[in-house]
């Protein structure tokens, strides 16, 4: 119906005034849907500048090797937010996943040891789920309150000191490498498209937009509602787990405290990407924009050496844009659709 009303015209052969500005609006959401793009292509035109070795596949590699556990988590995050959810427990669960691997490291092979971090994961974003969906707790209070008691408890566990993991093989998401790159990003790789394929070609993806989009709608269209909102909870906290287990393997111990910034981090990717924090918009090809351009923007601060502060400053910046880009194109849609 839609390729009717583009063609319409009056008797005089001019297109109907509403279907050109129809047009015109959705001609800028597009461009504006793939602002972030632009951005990527010239955060890597300048980093060639000021890096010719920028493209060198080893460099390449390494970008995505250093961003791989903040890349997973932000997988999950990428669920939440378009349901229309937060989670601000995601570092201190990623910090319990790397204690967690560790500690087991000592006791089991490493395929148990992974099995049983995973299952921690989900308990804790079980917990989570239940205090959204079923207690009705706030979920920026909700998973705040659960942020600082998962982190508390794996201080108190660890007396705030790191855990050392074992040798013999434990390391093997960092070590091994796969057509040159280590198995820690194939696994990222493998996620990402897992998440692409899950909401963009499943009804279970289809759920999870109806809920962020219209909450209400969705349950009286008859969708699991609770259940779909707690699975996005789920899923994040075992992915934030398995992206502990992961840095437990690259730095070779279970540290407590090192996920600091972890959660504003996976967060940023996400909006940066293009992902609306008002949730029922958004796709995982461009949580992956946010991971490169994350990746890029940390790349670039490296080669000239700016301190972290600049680093946060830069983050803080584009953040502030994307949100602005959002708020833009759906003041945009609104206006358009009035």
């Amino acid at each position: 119906m839609s390729a009717t009303i583009d063609r319409d015209t009056t008797p005089e052969g001019t297109v109907i005034p509403a279907v050109a500005a129809g047009r015109s609006l959705n001609l800028r959401e597009r461009a504006a849907s793939l602002g972030m793009v632009w951005v990527l292509i010239i955060l890597v035109i300048t980093a060639i500048i000021l890096n010719p070795r920028f493209l060198n596949p080893g460099n390449l590699v390494n970008i995505l090797t250093q961003n791989a556990p903040v890349g997973i988590i932000a997988v999950g995050m990428t669920f939440i937010i378009i349901a229309g959810g937060f989670d601000l427990s995601v570092a201190a669960v990623l910090a319990i996943g790397g204690v967690s691997y560790a500690t087991l490291s000592h006791m089991m092979p490493a395929g148990p040891a992974i099995l049983i971090t995973l299952a921690i994961g989900f308990l804790l974003g079980l917990i989570n789920a239940l205090l959204i969906t079923k207690a009705k707790v706030n979920a920026f209070i909700a998973t705040l309150a659960t942020a600082s008691l998962f982190s508390g408890l794996t201080l108190l566990y660890t007396n705030s000191k790191p855990v050392s993991m074992a040798t013999g093989g434990y390391d093997f998401l960092s070590d091994e490498d796969f057509l040159g790159a280590p198995l820690s990003v194939w696994l990222l790789a493998v996620l990402v498209a897992a998440g692409w394929f899950a909401l963009s070609k499943t009804v279970y993806g289809r759920g999870i937009y109806a809920i962020g989009g219209n909450n209400e709608a969705a349950r009286l269209a008859g969708l699991p509602v609770t259940s779909l909102r707690a699975s996005t909870y789920v899923l994040t906290a075992m992915l934030a787990a398995l992206a502990g287990i992961v840095l437990g393997s690259v730095i070779g111990v279970g540290q407590p405290g090192v996920a600091v910034g972890v959660t504003l981090n996976s967060i940023a990717i996400v909006i940066i990407g293009g992902t609306s924090l008002l949730g029922g918009e958004g796709a995982m090809w461009r949580t992956l924009v946010g991971i490169l351009i994350f990746g890029t923007i940390n790349n670039v601060f490296d080669i000239l050496a700016f301190p972290q502060a600049t680093q946060e400053v830069a983050l803080g910046v584009i953040v502030l844009a994307a949100v602005s880009l959002d708020a833009y194109t759906r003041s945009r849609k609104r206006s358009g659709e009035a």
